[in-house]
């Protein structure tokens, strides 16, 4: 099984490998790359005084680092102008490095991406002039801040189909090894209140051990009536309420937000959940779902 691997930002774009070819680019990937398939990650282990072994507490994820060789070869206009564009499609330090997408796409998981940055400088150490070889070897050093690789997000918009409560329903599955948080975007078109759905999956003991499995099988969040745009996130690291107008949207909510992500493999798109959102307000208004997807390997894991 081959994959196919490409480099891109809005400054350049090479494909170096598919299969066992290249792009007409002309950057080619060597061979053992290093940091590229699965997530590292240590496990954290606490014991106490006296305690025979101990307990997992958690995991560290740190950020990813690869390191890779590419062969930039002369296309038809010098080894010298394949390396121009290479650097360009970086940056440079002290001035600007770009984000690079690097996507890689599998016949058996399709595409995930990482978004990657220089950590160092691109190291190359010619023997001899490179245009004699008619490539030159380029040694790169990278990180990923977000060491896990992205799919395609789900994304679904339910509209009011008129004034008054309307209760829609929204499909949704997590197909990754990885937990999912939903993101919510109102847009009330005038005022309107949105009950969203925040249901735990039989996760509510991570939140507080006293509380009982399937004590929030159903649980919903209502905002107040709003007449501007909110954003919603669910993920623990996140701003949960952000306004449009930047006023204090979490102030409205007096402290609740939503708690749950998407468990791992939960629903599927022939057998999806079903999120039910209650909109009450004027005909037109909507909330767009969106459930972002990682993966802790390249391919695999569905």
């Amino acid at each position: 099984m081959q994959a196919r691997i490409e480099l891109e930002n809005e400054h350049g774009y090479f494909k170096i490998s598919d299969g066992y070819d290249f792009g007409d680019e002309g950057a080619e990937l060597d061979r053992s790359p290093k940091g590229i398939f699965s997530t590292e990650f240590t496990t954290i282990i606490v014991s106490g005084s006296f305690q025979v072994g101990g307990y997992v507490a958690g995991e560290e994820v740190p950020v990813r680092r690869m390191t890779f060789t590419v062969h930039l070869h002369d296309m038809g206009d010098g080894v010298e102008a394949t390396v121009s564009r290479f650097r360009k499609m970086w940056g440079s330090p002290v001035s600007k490095l770009h984000p690079v997408t690097w996507r890689y796409t599998s016949s058996y998981s399709g595409e995930r991406w990482l978004t990657i940055l220089l950590e160092k400088e691109l190291l190359f150490s010619p023997e001899r002039d490179w245009n004699i070889d008619g490539y030159a070897k380029a040694v790169v050093s990278v990180v990923a801040l977000e060491p896990r690789y992205e799919s395609q997000q789900l994304e679904v918009t339910v509209t009011n189909p008129s004034n008054g409560e309307h209760t829609l329903w929204v499909p949704c599955w997590n197909p990754t090894d990885q937990h999912a948080w939903p993101e919510w975007g109102l847009k009330p078109n005038g005022t309107a209140e949105f009950s969203l759905p925040d249901f735990a999956f039989g996760q509510e003991q991570t939140i507080d051990p006293k509380w009982v499995p399937g004590f929030h099988d159903d649980r919903m969040v209502v905002t107040p009536a709003i007449n501007k745009m909110w954003s919603v996130m669910s993920e623990r690291s996140m701003d949960p309420y952000v306004a449009s107008d930047l006023s204090n949207a979490s102030g409205q909510m007096g402290g609740v937000r939503l708690l749950y992500s998407i468990p791992p493999h939960t629903g599927t798109a022939e057998d999806p959940i079903m999120l039910p959102v209650i909109i009450d307000g004027p005909a037109g208004a909507q909330a767009k779902f969106i459930l972002r997807r990682f993966w802790s390997a390249e391919s695999g894991l569905e």
